[in-house]
């Protein structure tokens, strides 16, 4: 089927022609309900326009080539054809006594008519009224001018008049093509006056940024009602019914909804109205800005749902306590109380949530309460590794065997390192106890713990709020005062040394299977692979050092706190 066909057209049909079928069959093949159909119908319009465009210019040429023809003709002019032609116009060879025979009549020179030619006086009557009802014209006066100018036959002048005043009065320029385009068919292929191209982009250009504006105005105060009946209402008008415009409409409420802030409900609701469906590739250009609006939808779907879920009645559920926790404005003391509840499954929600909220929708932070989504690992459990333990205990039991090695009995202390492990179960023991009552005294003043903590210890320090001031730090003075009480001064400047060298120097011996240390934390808690190689030096510097002040019994302050 070729395109005069489809077009139910015949193959001579002009440029207007075509337009007018072309508008009359997008009521048939609409781009929403027979996407294939409208394709044709599309290709066969091009194809059509391309044609009479061609056969207008091909027309436009000929009266050239005709009038160049009878030059040549003339050249090849003989005697025999002047002759003829002369006998027809009753020319004759010049004779003098034919002169003489024939009575001399005067030429009547006076014109014919001595009145002037008469004027169109219709014309300029019509020319005059239209310009007349043009006087004083406004957006409120528009339609009674128009019927004054129907009543006295002037419509054709006064509508060519108008679309002179647009350009003229930029100020109602908005207003008159508004109106035209509803009464006049402006812009459509049926409009009764001629425009050219350039001056119908003015007019379709200057409509579409009125409209833009007004949809605006509606999209920011939150009048979603008014804004969709709006959109409706422009759509609806004859000339955005051209596929062209009606793509150009699209893409300016496109770039809209891009700029400003909406409800899901409105977008589905508008693309409807246009017909959009990203599932079957139905959208507007460009592409990027319709995924992008996706993802806005996804997103703002997303908050809704967690929304939803804060305010839900169902407290039980792990997802509706994460929800709860990240998307209701709470103080930390309300955190705590609403966290010592929790288990599994609830850290684990809200582990889910917040990476959720971190990674897949960054852009929804700064509508939460707090823009950190992990902030609640401040109160995750802190349970102490096993590994812990054994290093508390080779610890004390090192410090145990320098001990006796400054006593009386130094020769024999050799022989005091097996009791001296031993021994130093007591006060690991003793510290696993203290620490059991530890932890839940400190659960009364956890916020304050946090509070002290964020305000004395350096965010680098500790990025993963892993350590409290209160908490963690009282038991590490305590062990600080028990190697000073075993070894004074060095004792402490040992273990607070080691723990610093530990914290600050990343860089390990080895490494070790994950899985295998879970397993055997017993066995694996002193292999080399856990301590810098940092520490281990300044471990047996200050091991040898300990141990020769100890033996030469230095007393007060490096190997005793207390003087005598």
């Amino acid at each position: 089927m070729d395109c005069w066909s489809l077009l139910q057209l015949p193959e001579d049909t002009d440029a207007r022609s075509i337009k007018r079928s072309y508008a009359r069959l997008l009521k048939v093949f609409r781009p929403d309900e027979d996407p294939e159909g409208f394709q044709r119908l599309r290709e066969a319009y091009e194809e059509a326009l391309d044609i009479a465009r061609w056969r207008a210019e091909q027309a436009a040429d000929e009266p050239e080539e005709t009038g160049a023809e009878p030059l040549p003709m003339l050249e090849q002019a003989d005697a025999g054809n002047l002759r003829a032609w002369s006998d027809l116009l009753e020319l004759a060879p010049l004779n003098p006594g034919a002169l003489n025979q024939r009575p001399l009549h005067s030429l009547d020179l006076e014109p014919r008519h001595s009145q002037p030619l008469p004027r169109d006086s219709t014309v300029q009557d019509t020319e005059q009224t239209a310009r007349a009802l043009l006087e004083g014209l406004s957006q409120d006066n528009l339609s009674e001018r128009w019927e004054q100018a129907q009543q006295q036959n002037c419509a054709q002048a006064f509508e060519r008049r108008l679309l002179r005043f647009c350009f003229n009065h930029p100020g109602l320029r908005s207003s008159v093509a508004g109106w035209a385009v509803l009464h006049l068919d402006w812009l459509t292929p049926w409009q009764r006056v001629s425009m050219s191209e350039g001056e119908q982009d003015a007019l379709a250009n200057c409509l579409l940024q009125d409209y833009r504006q007004t949809a605006q105005e509606r999209l920011e105060a939150k009048q979603e009602r008014e804004f969709l009946a709006l959109i409706k209402n422009y759509s609806a008008q004859p000339w955005l019914q051209v596929f062209d415009r009606q793509q150009q409409w699209q893409q300016i409420i496109l770039q809209l909804f891009n700029d400003t802030e909406w409800s899901v409900p409105l977008f589905d609701r508008v693309a409807q109205v246009f017909g959009w469906d990203d599932q079957k590739g139905i959208h507007p250009e460009p592409a990027w800005i319709w995924q992008a609006l996706i993802e806005r939808c996804k997103q703002e779907s997303f908050y809704q749902s967690q929304r939803a879920k804060s305010e839900s009645d169902r407290h039980w559920a792990a997802d509706v306590q994460a929800a709860r926790l990240l998307m209701t404005p709470m103080s930390p003391t309300q955190q705590k109380k609403m966290i010592n509840g929790f288990g599994a499954n609830e850290w684990q929600a809200c582990q889910d949530l917040a990476h959720n909220l971190k990674w897949r929708y960054p852009q929804l932070l700064s509508r939460l309460p707090c823009a950190d989504v992990f902030f609640w690992q401040q109160f995750l459990p802190r349970p102490i590794a096993a590994q812990t333990w054994v290093r508390v205990w080779a610890g004390i039991a090192l410090a145990l065997w320098l001990y006796y090695c400054g006593s009386d009995r130094a020769s024999s202390s050799y022989s005091l390192l097996v009791p001296a492990t031993v021994f130093a179960c007591v006060p690991v023991w003793f510290l696993r106890f203290a620490l059991i009552r530890w932890v839940p005294i400190t659960s009364y003043f956890f916020v304050l713990d946090l509070w002290l903590t964020g305000h004395i210890v350096p965010k680098a320090w500790d990025p993963d709020s892993r350590w409290l001031l209160l908490r963690h730090g009282v038991p590490q003075v305590v062990m600080l005062l028990l190697f000073g009480f075993l070894l004074g001064g060095l004792g402490m400047a040992t273990y607070l040394g080691f723990m610093l060298i530990g914290f600050v120097h990343k860089r390990r011996l080895g490494e070790l299977d994950p899985e295998f240390c879970a397993r055997h934390p017993w066995l694996t808690a002193l292999h080399w692979a856990h301590f810098s190689p940092l520490q281990v030096v300044f471990l047996l510097v200050m091991v040898g050092i300990t141990l020769f002040c100890q033996i030469n019994q230095t007393g007060f302050p490096l190997t005793r706190l207390l003087p005598g």
